[in-house]
């Protein structure tokens, strides 16, 4: 039986499923594209991982997000069929507002394969996309769009299973998934009595989404609350990381670089490897089993 393929569309802040019309002679090469995507994002990748904000999952691993009601609408086509969806239309781009594709597996009943969509992706009539055809270039007569080359995720009953939650995000509201510092934290942070930020500045232009996290983790952790500066100097020595002092406070260096290199051993993401005696950042806190 054919598949039907899906648009998830953002209209406001509410995202609405609309059904993608596919004549007979595409609809066999779009389900041979997604067959072969699935099996490349998933192929190798045996060990799922609880996303707890690292976005850069090892070769065999994928995070996964459960969210019951995020996945409610993609489940829901299973159970409704086509007919209860109405057709996209991408006469007009700016209402179209098309942030994913997806249409189901047949390799695993219930799971759905999810691509993102960005807007370079629209081929516009307006302007002048040419295509090739009899060995010579035409001009757009229609409105279409191109597909993405690999998967974003996969989504088995209330869970997401992805690679890059940044890529993730394009399409759908999971920000309250990944926690990150607030401004008033950010500042908290930063006067805190056990720092001297060597220029508030360089400090402030260097807090991205993983500097926010990694605040946000301290914080939470309440590191600065149960380690002085001294003892924080000391732990930070013996995994070979040299935090410099000024008048009994830890020096948060303007360079982004090395600030973020502080702010992980802070967050307990730095150790010392055993047998080459050189200090690394681990690309995740997960506990030894």
């Amino acid at each position: 039986m054919p598949r039907t393929f899906f648009a998830v569309c953002r209209v406001g802040d509410e995202n609405d499923i609309k059904r993608i019309p596919l004549r007979a002679g595409v609809q066999q090469e779009l389900e041979q594209l997604f067959d072969e995507q699935e099996q490349a994002f998933l192929g190798g990748r045996d060990e799922e991982i609880p996303f707890d904000g690292d976005w850069k999952p090892d070769g065999n691993e994928l995070l996964v997000i459960e969210d019951a009601d995020l996945a409610a609408p993609f489940g829901q086509t299973l159970v409704d069929g086509p007919a209860a969806y109405q057709q996209l239309d991408v006469t007009n781009y700016a209402d179209a507002g098309i942030k994913g594709i997806f249409t189901r597996s047949e390799v695993l009943d219930g799971r759905l394969l999810l691509q993102r969509f960005q807007t370079s992706q629209y081929l516009q009539k307006s302007g002048l996309t040419l295509v090739f055809s009899n060995n010579q270039f035409g001009k757009l007569s229609e409105n279409g769009f191109a597909l993405d080359a690999r998967l974003a995720a996969v989504i088995e009953g209330n869970h997401f299973k992805f690679l890059s939650f940044r890529n993730l995000r394009t399409i759908l509201t999971i920000q309250h998934h990944f926690e990150q510092a607030t401004e008033t934290e950010i500042a908290e942070f930063r006067d805190h009595a056990s720092f001297h930020v060597e220029n508030a500045a360089l400090f402030d232009a260097a807090m991205d989404e993983r500097s926010r996290k990694l605040i946000c983790g301290i914080s939470r952790a309440g590191i600065l609350n149960d380690h002085d500066a001294q003892s924080i100097q000391t732990k930070a020595g013996s995994v070979g990381l040299q935090i410099d002092m000024q008048d009994g406070r830890l020096v948060l260096p303007g360079e982004k670089r090395r600030l973020k290199t502080i702010l992980s051993f802070l967050e307990e993401s730095v150790y010392k490897g055993v047998f080459s005696d050189e200090t690394f950042q681990t690309n995740s806190k997960r506990p030894v089993q």
